[in-house]
């Protein structure tokens, strides 16, 4: 009889053991998992960032030479900025801001094209208006952002 329960004390240990290393193997495999998904997005991620990081790099050196005008380069630039918001400060490109803000209603892409050419020429003026009043500025934000895009 104490043979028996000696036996069976074995088994529920060995069942046991048995049990837990399974468990231990199943924990260990669906962390690897979530490592590897982690790694994933976060090579998406820096991907991402090396993307946006490039492109606005080739916006402002468009804007240095003259390439693109203040209102486009300010509205791509916010576009691509608020990408990067939680690498950079929520006002640091106040009169790219200002710019978007002041620009945002206008028709783009094929809403520009399908306006009547009365349409076209006021909003033509109000860009003008725009890019004059924020030229000087805006091209010393991007200076500004070409320097903090080197630091990255």
């Amino acid at each position: 009889m104490i043979y028996f329960a000696i036996g069976s004390g074995c088994l529920v240990i060995v069942g046991l053991i048995i049990y837990i290393l399974s468990s231990f193997k199943t924990a260990r495999l669906k962390k690897e998992q979530q490592q590897q998904v982690i790694e994933e997005h976060l090579k998406e991620h820096n991907e991402r960032q090396e993307y946006v990081t490039s492109s606005i790099n080739i916006i402002t050196k468009a804007l240095g030479t003259e390439q693109i005008e203040v209102v486009e380069a300010s509205i791509r630039l916010k576009m691509l900025t608020d990408q990067l918001r939680p690498n950079l400060a929520e006002n640091s490109l106040p009169n790219i801001e200002q710019v978007f803000a002041k620009t945002q209603h206008i028709p783009k892409l094929k809403d520009w094209k399908s306006l009547e050419k009365k349409q076209r020429k006021l909003y033509s003026k109000e860009i003008n208006v725009v890019e004059n009043q924020y030229r000087d500025a805006v091209k010393e934000e991007v200076k500004v952002l070409m320097t903090m895009m080197e630091q990255r």
